[in-house]
């Protein structure tokens, strides 16, 4: 498989595990933001910071993977 695909597959695995763990926090709270915007349970921040850790996590183990 080329590697940019592995890039883009990994990216969207530390995005998706990124927002399962916040939804599990949100069920588990019962907390529900008020101007939710997608599925009544994220907010645009949410997302945002979701694709800004996917793309720190990548871009860290893109680096690691590149020393070995």
């Amino acid at each position: 498989m080329a590697p940019a695909i592995k890039t883009i597959l990994y990216g969207i695995g530390v995005f998706s595990l990124f927002t399962t763990i916040a939804l599990i926090l949100k069920l588990v709270t019962q907390s529900k933001p008020i101007d939710a915007a997608y599925f009544g349970l994220f907010t645009n921040n949410d997302l945002m910071l979701g694709i800004i850790v996917a793309i720190a996590v990548t871009i860290a183990h893109n680096r690691k993977m590149r020393l070995k």
